[in-house]
């Protein structure tokens, strides 16, 4: 099996009983681990490369699957806000203001309805079908090698960004117009860029990921009952489009989830890629054993910190808890990160393809 058909076996009933061994996925690799470790990964590589580090550096190291995002279907012109200290800064749809000279965002700013409708009144959709294309060819391409995983913005964690956390607990709290209309704001958005992706390209993308940070480490943001209240509507619908175009839809978390599969069930997700911070594979493969299952690698402590020994035992108590019911996708819950040394993701991705396989 390729990369692509290793993935997507695990989402269908007679390929996945083909599969030669458990796929492996990484979020993506931050810049700094990659400038750390540039020289060392690709001189050690004797395959083709695809002249873009984004992918070369997860194929060099031997991931099947990398998360990839394709070109938006909007724009939105900025608006000036005033920060709280008098400064005029400009925002546009996250609610937040990129730092001057720096990549770091600070705010949210979005603390009104006049604010959120003038940005609403500023969102101009576009046909990007051509450039979605082209970056499709490109990632189809190179599927078979390393399988770009679509992704997109998600909803929750898009407005309590959008506000901050402080005035996001209040407006959650007495659920108030501003929290409602940002959720439609921002569902409104994903849905724009689903169908934009659909209408250049049809279900070639296959699987399609929201990005929707949901849960701190031990736990869940947000109830299960106020998120199927507030935004299984929204993604029943957006599931609904993406299940149309044949395609096949994923949800990612950081944090522990447990709480809130069943509702991302409910919603039309076949598959959550994260599980990080206290999750029980046991407890999920028992309790959902047919839902897809993407990560799970601790990058707490044992990836960044562990010895060869206790990163090989992880990954073989993974493989015990979830391998056979070829449901499992594994990899870090989240990134690899400058903190990992580069010897330590070889071993878990060596130990992965290891224990990984399959009696076919």
């Amino acid at each position: 099996m390729n990369s692509c058909e290793r993935y997507l076996a695990v989402y269908d009933d007679n390929e996945r009983k083909k599969l030669d061994r458990v796929p492996t996925h990484v979020q993506y690799i931050r810049e700094e681990f990659i400038t750390q470790n540039k020289e060392k990964i690709l001189n050690s590589h004797s395959e083709r490369l695809f002249n873009n580090l984004y992918f070369d550096i997860p194929f060099a190291l031997k991931f099947d699957s990398v998360f990839a995002p394709f070109p938006l279907s909007f724009k939105v012109k900025s608006v000036k806000v005033n920060d709280g200290t008098g400064k005029i800064v400009r925002i546009k749809e996250d609610g937040q203001s990129t730092r001057r000279k720096t990549s770091y965002y600070e705010g949210g700013y979005i603390n009104n309805l006049d604010l959120l409708n003038e940005l609403i009144a500023n969102l101009k959709e576009v046909d990007n079908s051509e450039i979605i294309k082209k970056t499709i060819n490109f990632y189809e391409k190179i599927s078979p090698y390393i399988f770009p995983v679509l992704t997109v913005d998600g909803i929750f964690d898009k407005v309590w960004k959008s506000m901050g956390i402080v005035a996001f607990s209040r407006n959650f709290k007495k659920n108030t117009k501003l929290y409602r209309d940002l959720i439609k704001f921002y569902a409104n958005l994903a849905q724009i860029n689903i169908e934009g992706l659909i209408n250049a390209t049809g279900g070639r993308g296959k699987i399609l990921t929201l990005l929707d940070d949901v849960a701190y480490k031990g736990r869940p943001m947000i109830s299960p009952e106020r998120w199927e209240k507030d935004f299984l509507p929204y993604y029943k619908e957006i599931t609904s489009i993406i299940s149309d175009a044949s395609m096949i839809s994923q949800i990612h978390t950081d944090g522990d989830v447990t709480e809130l599969i069943s509702s991302f069930k409910k919603a039309g997700f076949q598959g959550l890629q994260g599980f990080e911070g206290g999750c029980d594979p046991y407890y999920v493969n028992e309790h959902h054993p047919d839902f897809v299952i993407v990560g799970f690698g601790d990058v707490s402590y044992t990836l960044p910190y562990g010895t060869q020994d206790q990163i090989k035992s992880h990954v073989k108590d993974l493989m015990t808890a979830l391998k056979e019911n070829r449901r499992f996708v594994i990899g870090p819950s989240t990134v690899i990160f400058k903190e990992i040394p580069i010897e330590n993701v070889r071993t878990f991705i060596q130990a992965a393809i290891k224990y990984g396989k399959y009696n076919c």
